[in-house]
């Protein structure tokens, strides 16, 4: 379980920005903090998603976080599920 701050949340811009404060992910990174940015297509129906994620290592040899970009991956279609589901 990880707990979250929101640090921003930017509507004109559809941006959200949140930092890990709490859980297992804490063991590892100094800091970690994601970026999540819904742009509309122009002239077609449809969003990009765009995920940052800027994080400082506790240990320098630690892994990179791609587990991180799975649950990216995941989140991002079930927002999508959720948008098409309203429309």
């Amino acid at each position: 379980m990880t707990k979250k701050r929101v640090e921003a949340v930017d509507p004109e811009k559809n941006l959200i920005k949140f930092r890990v404060i709490e859980g297992d992910m804490m063991k590892d990174f100094k800091s970690f903090v994601s970026t999540i940015q819904v742009i509309p297509k122009h002239g077609e129906p449809g969003s990009v998603v765009k995920w940052h994620m800027e994080y400082e290592k506790i240990i320098v040899d630690a892994g990179h976080p791609e587990t991180i970009l799975q649950l990216a991956v995941e989140i991002s279609k079930d927002i999508d599920e959720y948008l098409l589901a309203e429309e």
